[in-house]
């Protein structure tokens, strides 16, 4: 019983290590702007709502390549 219970114990702490490790690599993609804000002027958290109503990541400097609310990227990349 003992082995069993020492067995589990491993298993739990294994398990539980493996998501902390797992959780700190987790980096998701936060782009300078890709948001639109026209309708009611709301951006996520670490954005504000630029004059263009695109979500402008906070401390992100340079151009957008959204033109106006509600383009994609696709609409502002040069056709051929």
């Amino acid at each position: 019983m003992a082995l069993l219970r020492r067995r589990l114990l491993i298993a739990v702490a294994l398990t539980f290590g493996t998501g902390l490790f797992a959780g700190a690599c987790f980096n998701p993609n936060q782009p300078a702007c890709a948001f639109s804000c026209a309708d009611a002027g709301l951006c996520p958290d670490g954005y504000t709502c630029g004059a263009d109503k695109i979500c402008h990541k906070i401390g992100a400097t340079g151009a957008c390549p959204l033109g106006e609310a509600g383009s994609s990227i696709s609409d502002a990349l040069p056709q051929d």
